[in-house]
């Protein structure tokens, strides 16, 4: 297998960086436009919930953990398997906190006792019998969604492929689940193939969204996203975030967007 890996993310307006509660990781780890070889690539963007603490600690610990985990493992499996490291990242925010002399408020305790939710789709690619095919196994909760696309064409849109199917209660993964036997009612997964020449596009909610309403109504949103990070782009991504908020077609979110162009 041979990819390369492109991360691009943008806050919401009037938000810093510090405050973007979204999270993507690729493993084999490798920097923007970097190559990545070899039999496998594991790749997650999750979006965290801003109504809870911590949202994009755990988003990013949903992401690494996903990516960490074994080929095909269950998603609620991985989802859980996070939830059981969570008092660890919890800790370790709370000893920032008083190294920061900031420690925790009273009024905080009940906030990180209810823990954080997130959204989240991820995605392994094995070699299958040559090194330019193979298995795609997907797995979402919520509606952070994965599109794929082969010839110029749209083949692939999970778990979400009506932009009218996007709600403001997605399923959402807890870092503190109260009943573990249910976070696998929500979970959804499909097997599929790749092969060398298609792309992958990992979205956030908001422009998975954009992607497939520019879609149904005839468009070509996959040349647009191609176009990022190459000579051919006009602006760059925040450009394009800012410039479709302005006009209405883009919620105002955290916006991520992971490539892998194989």
């Amino acid at each position: 297998m041979r990819a390369f890996v492109n991360t691009f993310a943008v806050p919401k307006a009037g938000s810093t960086d510090q405050e973007y509660e979204d999270a993507s990781d690729v493993r084999p780890a490798a920097g923007d436009d970097a190559e990545v070889t070899g039999p496998w690539l594991a790749a997650a963007v999750a979006d965290g919930a801003s109504e809870a603490m911590l949202a994009g600690r755990w988003a990013r610990h949903l992401t690494t953990t996903f990516t960490g985990a074994p080929a095909g493992q269950d998603l609620a499996a991985t989802i859980l398997a996070a939830a059981a490291g969570w008092d660890d990242v919890e800790a370790g925010y709370r000893h920032a906190r008083d190294e920061a002399g900031e420690p925790i408020a009273w009024y905080e305790e009940d906030g990180l006792r209810r823990g954080a939710y997130a959204t989240v789709v991820g995605a392994h690619l094995l070699d299958g019998h040559t090194d330019r095919q193979g298995p795609l196994l997907v797995a979402a909760l919520g509606d952070a969604c994965l599109f794929q696309v082969r010839d110029d064409t749209l083949i692939t849109a999970f778990p979400i492929d009506d932009p009218d199917e996007f709600t403001t209660r997605p399923g959402l993964a807890p870092s503190r689940p109260l009943d573990p036997a249910k976070i696998g009612e929500h979970v959804v997964a499909l097997r599929t193939a790749w092969q060398q020449g298609d792309q992958l596009l990992l979205a956030s909610d908001a422009l998975a969204q954009w992607f497939l309403a520019q879609a149904r109504a005839g468009g070509t949103p996959w040349r647009t996203l191609s176009d990022l990070g190459t000579d051919a782009e006009i602006g760059g991504f925040a450009a394009l975030v800012d410039g479709c908020r302005a006009n209405g077609s883009l919620k105002n979110d955290d916006t991520t967007l992971l490539r892998i162009d194989l």
